[in-house]
């Protein structure tokens, strides 16, 4: 399928008036000296191949192919760069505009015809960019378009950072766009020019900074007195923090510009002011969406969620052992045969503590394969590996605030129970392929059907990680211990599948009690349940009798 992008086209300027535009096609076009380029641009100081243009949906994309002299946007050294309507491109000594074309026609090669070097003196290029058109009103308005658009693609996850800050870096024709964390710490950066980066601002410019009300210009002359090289730049610092809620810690974005440059107007700092505002009451509207649907899966959860049935003495002392459990912030490990409930009875703690209202997730360690079991847990940054083709944030970050349940942790390889154990620990988490760790606040509950102390002698799982999981207790009874429970917990299954699968009311004939309570089902509720909803299916006259149980009963 074809992607319709706006149609572009480039002009190149001579002896400063602006040439006919050359159409560009769909795919991309490439420029250099050599005749197999798109567009051949025949003289000594433009590359073989200089550089590339690709149309996309909110602009021209511009990349410098590693050439010998670089690409100049607006007068500005750039190595990549999301042309817009009315951009100007130095490659050598040619110059050209982007501008939008009427349609799309189809692309062919083109031929410049070289400017003769002696011919163009500096006066005279400065003379020709003096009759360019003010494009500040332009870009201004483009740029607010453009960030207003990603604000509403939610700016609040982590990997729509760079984009919009790459989109305040074409609008303010900046050198480089930070952003400081309310804690002051450095976030993210992209720059016009990787080798030519600014400088990381000093805790004391930083606070300084951050306790600016407004957008706001401070000069390098005034900032160099306090930090070495500082003074290389004029800054332009936009507070991320709505007016009316203004708070003493804030984010805020930090964007440079060498002093050589065009000094920031009032124009500039009351766009950024605008975007700011806009940028935080979209973070804001983001965290309510995203408040709104925890809430809804909260409450979806514990409508669903399965209940600890029966009234045996053996049960109601696991209640009670769990309700204390439950009080606490430690860590807890389930141990219990399979089937017995473990996952029914870490969901009871979750439900009971005060994480009740936040998420409560589940990874069942036994059944995601192990080399993708790490990317489960702790997530990947797109590009990680050769799958992945998104980001994934992993179960861990899905359980920050709540509960996280780590089903048959007995299966988990040991390289992965490292990572584990430092999540406990430090409560800290390391994505795939992306730098830096993650904090996170999680109560770890396991459960396991092995004897784990025995898999410790054995090698087979860190020991280390045994006491941190062995922090509080509960065993899950097996269901031929609460026999008596065994009735009600089979009606509860039967009525469960009737309803789930619109079937009429069934019941259990009298003799059917004495088949359920005396069979020893070692495969705990889980079996029980998989006879009952057998047995339904093939039940006549809306009874289950004893001999229906006996036929699927595995002696």
């Amino acid at each position: 399928m074809t992607t319709n992008f706006p149609a572009w086209s480039i002009a190149f300027f001579k002896d400063g008036r602006r040439g006919e535009p050359i159409l560009l096609g769909p795919g991309t076009t490439t420029l250099g000296r050599d005749e197999s380029n798109t567009i051949s641009l025949p003289d000594a100081s433009v590359s073989r191949i200089h550089a590339e243009l690709v149309p996309a949906a909110d602009g021209l994309i511009l990349r410098d192919c590693k050439s010998r002299n670089g690409v100049r946007v607006n007068a500005v050294p750039r190595q990549h760069a999301l042309l817009q309507k009315g951009d100007v491109v130095e490659i050598g000594i040619y110059t050209f505009e982007a501008t939008l074309s009427p349609a799309a026609l189809p692309r062919q090669k083109s031929r410049v015809a070289p400017v003769p070097a002696e011919a163009v003196s500096i006066e005279q290029t400065a003379a020709r960019r003096l009759q360019l058109p003010d494009l500040k009103q332009d870009r201004h308005l483009s740029a607010l378009y453009h960030v207003c658009y990603w604000i509403t693609e939610d700016v609040a996850k982590p990997e729509k950072l760079p984009r919009l800050l790459e989109l305040l870096l074409e609008g303010f024709r900046a050198s480089e766009v930070q952003l400081y964390s309310e804690s002051l710490e450095l976030q993210c950066a992209v720059a016009a020019n990787e080798k030519q980066r600014a400088i990381k601002l000093a805790p004391f410019l930083a606070k300084r900074c951050q306790a600016a009300s407004e957008a706001i210009v401070f000069c390098g002359k005034d900032m160099g007195r306090h930090q070495q090289r500082a003074g290389q730049f004029n800054y332009l610092v936009g507070p991320l923090s709505p007016s009316q809620h203004r708070k003493e810690n804030n984010a805020f974005v930090v964007i440079t510009r060498p002093t050589e440059w065009e000094d920031f107007t009032n124009e500039d700092r009351v766009l950024l002011q605008a975007i700011c505002q806009l940028w935080v009451r979209g973070q804001g509207k983001a965290q309510q969406l995203e408040d709104l649907k925890q809430e809804n899966a909260t409450l979806k959860q514990q409508t669903h969620a399965p209940t600890l049935l029966g009234n045996s003495d053996v049960m109601n002392k696991l209640r009670d052992r769990l309700r204390k459990v439950a009080t606490t912030n430690a860590t807890v490990l389930i141990s219990g045969e399979t089937g017995s409930g473990k996952e029914l009875v870490a969901n009871f703690i979750h439900q009971h503590s005060p994480r009740a209202d936040r998420p409560f997730v589940k990874v069942n360690c036994a059944a995601v394969p192990e080399g993708l079991i790490e990317s489960e847990l702790f997530g990947h940054a797109k590009g990680a590996f050769t799958d992945a083709k998104s980001s994934y944030e992993g179960k861990f970050a899905q359980a920050n605030g709540g509960t996280l349940f780590l089903d048959e942790i007995g299966e988990m390889p040991l390289v992965v129970q490292s990572k584990v154990l430092r999540a406990l620990e430090n409560g800290e988490i390391e994505r795939i392929g992306q730098e830096g760790s993650t904090k996170v606040d999680v109560r770890i509950i396991a459960s396991t059907h092995r004897d784990l102390a025995k898999m410790v002698q054995q090698g087979r799982f860190r020991e280390d990680l045994f006491y941190r999981l062995n922090v509080l207790t509960v065993t899950v009874p097996p269901l031929r211990e609460h026999a008596e429970d065994i009735p009600m917990i089979a009606l509860h299954f039967l009525e469960s599948f009737c309803l789930e699968n619109g079937l009429a009311e069934l019941r259990f004939a009298k003799d059917a009690a004495a088949v359920l309570s005396t069979h020893q089902w070692p495969g705990n509720a889980r079996e029980l349940r998989n006879v009952v909803q057998r047995c339904a299916t093939e039940a006549e006259n809306l009874v289950i009798k004893a001999a229906d149980l006996k036929e699927h009963v595995v002696t």
